[in-house]
């Protein structure tokens, strides 16, 4: 029986992702009343891994189907989901489900650094933040505490911290070691990752099993993901209603927002008025969401005065170096990615090029669908039987994939606007303008040419490097935070210059993108948003 939304609530938070449960959690454990509006389905991990192990195609989004009534991106779609303006091509991926995105997220739980929040004040480039890194310490803190983050303290990637990591780290494969080897004669050196991955049991969870399916889906549930949080939140006292669409928000002739509008699937449609709005559906359907409600009271759209929805849409840039080791490293076992480069994350050299992050992918050459793609490729050839998988085994057995994440820094033409076409729900679809400047391509042709000499000290064959792509996974800055109402969309409390109960939240209002992971620090904004509606 589906849920009726109720007309009037205290705090009505838009988004079941990781932002938007954090802050529900919160709230409800403070004793505010709380409802979440999810626009996705609520479903079992089984269910996932059903579809998961159903569809032919293995990509990120791959257990999650779009729905009509609240489409995302699908594997192979990215070109027609997204309103292509160029001259990149957007391949954002991201979820409407209960849990939100991070069901297909890595498990990275990194804090950014010191200098990641200071990257004008420090390198003379990019953008500084409203908030730093002794600000957000005790949220960091106790953030890692209710995941349950597995880390060594030998490797905290630039982030100072006192406090030991909650659980153990996750061990470096075997492959990892042999990728040391080579950085070790090239005077470079690795380190273990810190995971939201249990390496014991944690919270109810099992320890990691080594499935190599981290994205898109653990089917154990050893990787944490935003349903966790959402269903602490629920037993909290937050009530949490799924496939319901927000598709409109109401602002009064005072400023303040008055109430949103909400659409079912079956059609139907409500309004429901609230204290305080919190926006939590992503950097994508955040300033969608917030154009698409263009008003008389907001006649640019919601929180928009400073012409900053939309703009400085940040993400990463992509490379993937690759090739056939002389002898074995035995990929695809464990997580998908352990370990990596340490240098090139940080230093002075970002004043002139990109901060890069180099990850070894035990994921192999380009994803789950590898193996399968070799073995059409023998089959071709002619092998069969046991040849067919001895010459499989030797092939998969010594795939080596280099991955490296460059920073780009926030240009205000790096931009989402509302397109002329519509999606399935019959609503404007969100048109991407995105490029990359020679910053970004600089700290790349650099972090190829180690990837590939790695690759040669370790004797491989067929060393390929593809072009600079987008990434697929980060996305954020189109609802930036800023000190300024002129040049921001929201405080540093997440909250909206224009409406002062509304607040902004997730990796939309990051002002830019390190190579470190932003998911542990969405979470560590949202509790201190929390705490100033509370306040």
């Amino acid at each position: 029986m589906t849920t009726p939304v109720p007309e009037t609530v205290d705090v009505l938070v838009v988004g079941a992702g990781m932002a938007g449960s954090h802050l529900a959690l919160e709230l409800a454990q403070a004793g505010r009343q709380v409802t979440v509006l999810e626009a996705g389905p609520k479903k079992p991990r089984h269910d996932w891994m059903s579809i998961f192990t159903r569809n032919p195609v293995k990509g990120p989004q791959a257990p999650y189907p779009s729905n009509p009534w609240a489409p995302h991106p699908e594997d192979g779609g990215y070109a027609t989901f997204y309103d292509q303006a160029g001259p990149m091509e957007f391949v954002g991926a991201y979820l409407r489900i209960y849990g939100g995105s991070t069901w297909h997220w890595t498990g990275f739980a990194d804090r950014l650094r010191p200098a990641d929040f200071r990257m004008k004040s420090t390198y003379g480039v990019g953008l500084d933040w409203p908030v730093g890194y002794e600000e957000l310490t005790p949220y960091y803190a106790r953030a890692e505490k209710i995941w349950g983050v597995a880390g060594s303290m030998e490797h905290t990637w630039g982030a100072p911290r006192s406090e030991p990591y909650p659980m153990p780290p996750i061990p470096a494969s075997y492959m990892d070691s042999r990728v040391d080897i080579a950085l070790k004669q090239m005077g470079l050196h690795s380190g273990i990752f810190s995971h939201a991955r249990n390496s014991v049991q944690f919270d109810g969870r099992p320890p990691c099993c080594g499935n190599n399916t981290c994205v898109p889906i653990c089917p154990v549930g050893a990787k944490l993901d935003g349903s966790v949080i959402a269903d602490k939140a629920e037993a909290a006292g937050t009530q949490i209603i799924t496939e319901a669409v927000v598709t409109m928000i109401h602002v009064a002739p005072d400023g303040r927002v008055s109430g949103v509008d909400v659409r079912r699937p079956d059609g139907s449609e409500a309004r429901v008025t609230a204290n305080v709005y919190a926006l939590c559906c992503h950097a994508i359907e955040n300033p969608r969401l917030l154009l698409m409600s263009a008003q008389e009271n907001a006649p640019r759209g919601v929180a928009n005065g400073s012409d900053a929805v939309g703009r400085y849409l940040i993400t990463q840039a992509n490379q993937d170096t690759k090739g056939v080791t002389r002898d074995p490293v035995f990929p695809y076992r464990g997580p998908q990615q352990t370990s990596g480069l340490i240098e090139l994350r940080d230093g002075d050299f970002r004043s002139s090029h990109a901060a890069i992050g180099t990850s070894f992918m035990n994921s192999g050459h380009s994803g789950n669908s590898d193996g399968t793609d070799v073995a059409r490729e023998l089959i071709r050839k002619g092998y069969m039987g046991q040849a067919l998988v001895r010459e499989l085994n030797r092939i998969v057995s010594r795939h080596l994939r280099l991955n490296s994440s460059g920073e780009i820094l926030p240009d205000p033409e790096n931009r989402l606007t509302l397109s002329d076409e519509v999606d399935s729900a019959g609503l404007p679809k969100a048109r991407i303008a995105y490029n990359i400047d020679a910053y970004t391509h600089a700290g790349m042709e650099i972090s190829r040419k180690i990837n590939t000499e790695v690759l040669q000290r370790l004797g491989s064959s067929e060393i390929t490097s593809n072009e600079v792509y987008l990434s697929n996974a980060i996305i954020g800055g189109t609802a930036r935070m800023g000190d300024d109402p002129n040049t921001s969309v929201v405080t540093a409390h997440q909250q909206a210059h224009q409406h002062p109960n509304l607040y902004i939240l997730g990796s939309s209002a990051h002002v830019t993108m390190p190579v470190n992971a932003p998911t542990l620090t969405i979470a560590a904004l949202a509790m201190r948003t929390a705490e100033h509606i509370l306040g």
